[in-house]
């Protein structure tokens, strides 16, 4: 049995050798694209939390400068004995 391989590999090893390396590249190919799919995806996730961060202390500097009343209309309450109702 061992010999039978052995004549089958020393005459088509070459081809052989072709096919390894072309389905080397493939895979190659597919993990490449994978980790830069998988790298897109977390510096758009990075991107997004950026923006939501800029946006909260936006809001947060308006309502620090805001007065009682007007943070209470805002929120769409009524200022009546210095209470928000």
């Amino acid at each position: 049995m061992g010999a039978v391989i052995g004549l089958f590999l020393k005459d088509n090893w070459i081809p052989i050798l072709i096919v390894l390396a072309i389905i080397a590249a493939i895979g190659g190919v597919y993990l490449k694209g994978h980790a830069d799919g998988k790298a897109n995806g977390e510096a758009e996730k990075t991107q997004a939390v950026f923006n939501q961060l800029k946006e909260r202390n936006i809001t947060d500097e308006k309502v620090q400068s805001m007065s009682d009343p007007e943070l209470c209309r805002a929120v769409f309450g009524v200022w009546r004995d210095n209470r928000c109702q």
